[in-house]
């Protein structure tokens, strides 16, 4: 296996250290427990909106100090029926995983671009200087 050159480590230094900042802010952007919602699913009052069909959810945000209002604004913000604590934190995982998917993808994008478009430059690069030498002689 070929030695890297110059810029191959300065890119391999460059997209590791861009790495660990996405890892950090995947771990930093992890959705947490809300009180509030915890609260509201452990509420009898929000037992009706625990219950709900999936096809139900409401387009209305509700009204600030309405009950439940934690837990129907989460419904409606993301269209999603959470009955229980264990709803919850599945669906706190499953939207973590899919953040962090993003955000791994566009660092693979970006570093992956970046290193298509040095790879394609060297080549144009090598090719104009072979001509050169060509015509010279």
């Amino acid at each position: 296996m070929k030695k890297l050159n110059t810029a191959q480590r300065f890119w391999m230094l460059g997209a590791l250290a861009m790495l660990a900042t996405t890892l950090a802010i995947i771990f930093m952007q992890w959705p947490l427990r809300d009180p509030a919602v915890m609260a509201d699913l452990q509420a009898p009052e929000c037992s009706q909106w625990r219950e709900m069909a999936p096809e139900r959810v409401y387009d209305a945000y509700p009204i600030t100090g309405d009950p439940c209002f934690a837990l129907r604004t989460l419904m409606v913000r993301d269209r999603v029926v959470i009955s229980s604590v264990s709803d919850y934190d599945e669906y706190r995982r499953t939207t973590g995983i899919k953040r962090g998917a993003k955000f791994l993808e566009i660092w693979a994008l970006i570093f992956g671009g970046i290193y298509a478009f040095a790879w394609v430059t060297t080549r144009i690069v090598a090719k104009v200087t072979e001509l050169r030498a060509r015509k010279s002689e």
